[in-house]
């Protein structure tokens, strides 16, 4: 379930930063770890989000690869509170919504829905933060708020 291409370490720096900054968020790792940075996990409050979820701990998992001109990224939000689980993602798994689309779970889901999204934002730590956005301001109130 690998994005394709490298890893960058300068980017992970600028996305965990973004991450760090977002009042949600209460830790930032690089998974597996420092040295071996595969992806970044965010662990996220569930008294400060909207609706409030519960006692476990909401993650979002940040992934970003790079081939030739093309950046390839996996932003995906799950607690496990809800069962709902959502994200953008840039692969190349449906080529039918575009470069770029977002997709979300709720519990009584059998499969995910999708939709074709964009980003205006070119640079990896805007895409991230307008991400951060959309999903603690419109998606989760409106997503969790159906169940």
């Amino acid at each position: 379930m690998g994005l394709p291409g490298t890893i960058d370490s300068s980017t992970y720096q600028g996305l965990k930063d973004v991450l760090q900054r977002y009042p949600v968020v209460t830790t930032v790792t690089y998974e597996p770890d420092s040295i071996r940075k595969r992806s970044i996990r965010a662990r996220i409050d569930p008294a400060r989000i909207s609706p409030p979820t519960g006692p476990a701990t909401p993650t979002l998992d940040v992934e970003w690869r790079f081939e030739s001109e093309t950046s390839y990224y996996r932003i995906h939000y799950a607690d496990p509170n809800t069962g709902f689980n959502c994200g953008w993602h840039r692969d190349r798994d449906h080529p039918d919504l575009g470069n770029v689309h977002f997709q979300y779970r709720t519990e009584g889901m059998n499969r995910p829905a999708r939709e074709a999204a964009a980003f205006e934002q070119a640079i990896p730590t805007e895409i991230l933060w307008t991400a951060l956005e959309r999903l603690f301001e419109t998606h989760l109130p409106s997503l969790v708020g159906e169940e």
